[in-house]
């Protein structure tokens, strides 16, 4: 992958500061904080968090979710980087679609993923989905709060409550084809467990599960890798308080192996130094900002003249904020809820009501080709 600059944001958190300090109902509060910078960092966040707490999606803080591969009976996926780092700069998921990755036909068939709040715990596959656009619907959960397996106990209960690997528990790679086909999905156990220490572990190398279970050290540092006994396969330590993913309906033990591909919104950034830039504010948000900026400095005057003007001047600034992202809203939004039916039941199904570049007038069939 090659290596950015970022060029979009390029004024520093100090211009803004050195602005708001030149005036002078402000200077004042400034001064009392002699040189600490504490004050003005923390007027920073406030400003930064606010601009970004909006319900609206903005471009420039879009951020790619690690992708996942279904298995089997598993419903809940810890995010995890190929490099072993775990997800903790989601806010939340905005859309998503999921590929049929071993398919040989190119361009590979995908479908749509729906994405939510939450979902509920579920036992099995209940519905058949295999029509249906879209065709996953996915919510994050803290990695604490998913369901691990336990290594070595029973499969007790349903499957998906179950599924445990024990003693020489095989995981297969699920990518690849065999004689030109795609390969169905192999029937592995749970690819993520609770170890004996309370680490959350994910599978991230696939092999042959060795006589013991892996364990890492107590309180073991996220991005720690453990195997047991004489195991081929790799076990990597998850942040307890990172993201990951629930999907419903469940995958069967077999079938086709979706990889999902999501984007969401990334959490506010934190400011530390005041030779920070914006980032990842574009430099065209750096006059919002900066009336936010003004404004909260007013907040946190002790003179009561001054702190007065706190809430006339946010309030214009978060109107200023609105009118910036208009000439977003100008644009076609094409994520959309379509109702499956009327009312009154019966009509078409949602898969034949999209409308896109494919179909745009509606025409009945599946957009996507599968």
């Amino acid at each position: 992958m090659a290596n950015y600059v970022n060029t979009s944001s390029t004024i520093p958190l100090q211009k803004v500061v050195n602005i708001a300090a030149a005036m002078g109902d402000i200077m004042p509060i400034f001064n009392l904080a002699g040189s600490s910078t504490e004050l003005p960092l923390t007027i920073a966040n406030d400003v930064m968090n606010a601009i970004l707490s909006d319900p609206f999606p903005y471009k420039f803080n879009d951020v790619f979710m690690p992708q996942f591969l279904t298995s089997s009976f598993q419903q809940d996926y810890c995010g995890i980087y190929p490099n072993g780092t775990s997800v903790t700069n989601l806010s939340w998921l905005e859309r998503g679609i999921v590929i049929d990755i071993n398919n040989t036909a190119q361009p590979k068939p995908y479908r749509l993923v729906e994405c939510g709040r939450q979902l509920p715990q579920a036992t099995g596959t209940f519905w058949n989905s295999a029509t249906n656009d879209p065709l996953f619907l996915v919510n994050w959960f803290p990695n604490y709060s998913l369901y691990y397996g336990t290594w070595g106990d029973l499969n007790t209960g349903n499957l998906t409550l179950g599924n445990n690997p024990i003693a020489g528990s095989v995981y297969t790679n699920p990518i690849g084809t065999l004689n030109g086909q795609a390969i169905s999905q192999p029937a592995n156990p749970i690819t993520q467990i609770e170890d004996a220490n309370g680490n959350f572990l994910v599978l991230t190398t696939y092999g042959i599960e060795g006589t013991t279970a892996p364990l890492a050290p107590v309180s073991a540092t996220p991005g720690t890798t453990v195997s047991g006994t004489n195991a081929t396969t790799i076990w990597t330590v998850v942040d307890p308080y990172g993201q990951g993913f629930r999907i419903l309906p469940v995958p069967s033990q077999t079938g086709v192996v979706w990889q999902f591909n999501l984007w969401g919104q990334a959490l506010p950034i934190k400011f530390t130094s005041l030779q920070q830039t914006l980032f990842p504010l574009p430099d065209q948000y750096e006059p919002n900002f900066r009336q936010l900026f003004i404004a909260q400095c007013y907040r946190y005057s002790p003179e009561k003249t001054v702190s007065a003007k706190f809430q006339r001047e946010w309030q214009l600034g978060m109107e200023a904020l609105a009118n910036c992202r208009k000439k977003s809203d100008r644009e076609l939004e094409e994520n959309v809820f379509t109702p499956d039916r009327s009312i009154m039941g019966g009509g078409q199904q949602r898969n034949n009501r999209w409308a896109g570049g494919a179909y745009p007038f509606n025409y009945p069939g599946n957009p996507v080709g599968y």
